[in-house]
Formats: C-alpha cells, sequence, structure tokens
C-alpha cells in the first residue's frame, strides 16, 4: 500500500470509523513507527508499549488529522510527543525515585541491541542516544523517514532553512559521537547520515 493509498483509506476511515480500516494503516505503518520510537526510547519493550499508544492517540484524535501534512508524517509527531513524554517521565523518575511505583527494567543488552529490521547500526544508534531528543527526531525523520524540509516546517511550524540548519548541527554532533567511538562498523553508520 503506498502513501496515496493510505490516504484515500485515512479519509474513508474519518468519514465511516472503521476499526478494520484503520487495522490496515496499522499493518503499514507500525514496523516505521516502532524504529522510530526504538530508536527516540533505546528500548524495545518501551518502544512496543509506545507504539500501540501512539496508534490508540491517532484513532482517537483521527477527526483532527487535516490533509495539510501526509498521514504518516502526522502519526510520526504524535509519536515524538508521545516519546518526549515518556522521556520527560523517566528523568522526573530518576530524580524522585519514591514516585515510580515499580522498580526499572534496565536491561542494557536488550536496549543495546539491534533492530530486527536493521534500519540502524549499534554505533549510529549510540551516536544517537546522546543527542536530545529533539535532534533525534529531527535526524530520524530527515534520514530514515525521508521527510523534506517542507513537510518538516509543517510539522515542526518553523522555516525549513531553520529546520536545515538544526539538522546540519545534529547530524555534525552525531557525525563526531561515531568518529569519537572505538570500533564497531563505520563505514554503514557513515553511509546512512551522509
Amino acid at each position: 500500500m503506498d502513501k496515496e493509498q493510505i490516504e484515500r483509506l485515512v479519509v474513508e476511515i474519518k468519514a465511516s470509523g472503521s476499526l478494520e480500516g484503520f487495522g490496515m494503516v496499522i499493518e503499514q505503518l507500525q514496523q516505521p513507527i516502532f524504529t522510530y520510537c526504538y530508536h527516540m526510547l533505546g528500548h524495545r519493550q518501551e518502544a512496543e508499549d509506545a507504539v500501540q499508544e501512539v496508534f490508540i492517540k491517532a484513532y482517537e484524535n483521527l477527526e483532527k488529522y487535516t490533509e495539510v501534512v501526509s498521514f504518516s508524517a502526522w502519526v510520526y509527531k504524535i509519536a515524538y510527543h508521545h516519546c518526549l513524554n515518556l522521556i520527560k517521565r523517566k528523568r522526573i523518575y530518576r530524580l524522585v525515585p519514591f514516585l515510580n511505583n515499580r522498580v526499572p527494567a534496565d536491561d542494557r543488552e536488550e536496549g543495546a541491541a539491534r533492530v530486527d529490521q536493521g534500519q540502524l547500526s549499534a554505533p549510529l544508534h549510540r551516536a544517537l542516544s546522546t543527542l536530545s531528543p529533539e535532534e533525534r527526531n529531527l535526524i530520524l525523520l530527515r534520514v530514515i523517514e525521508e521527510k523534506g524540509y517542507e513537510e518538516l516546517s509543517v510539522l515542526f511550524q518553523e522555516k525549513p532553512a531553520t529546520l536545515r540548519k538544526r539538522y546540519e548541527r545534529a547530524m555534525k554532533k552525531c557525525k563526531n559521537q561515531l568518529l569519537s567511538q572505538k570500533g564497531g562498523e563505520m563505514s554503514e553508520a557513515f553511509r546512512l547520515i551522509r
């Protein structure tokens, strides 16, 4: 299913409220949104939970979607804000541990494991994890999802030139992190972030 078919299906779903139709949309976007959430959050289980919540929010707020940007870009914006809230919540729990009733599962092996579809190399994932959530978001949407600056400007409500500069600064930070890492396969990482 291509982007145009997804857009037509979303228009039909908005009119009918069809859960089955939305299930077809989820099938198309689930893996890319999971990859995005995984690289924003750094943990497989958190990413899986986040994907479910993102699609629930998307369905519940479907009437707010307008065709100004693509539906996938709109879902990425929901995913970004959801991941950002989770990251902020983690920081608060670290500062005030008694607020968190459960013991945090800090499974380094799982968090560091490459995502099954192999979108990003381990060195690149580590480099991205050192960036701010805003910088990570911009790089992931620009490089992995190949969003143009015009579409990103609608999403971020900023000028394309401003986003281009922010992207260039974030890429420079990411490249510096990659250069500072010892070992690993750098050629794949550099190929992805050119």
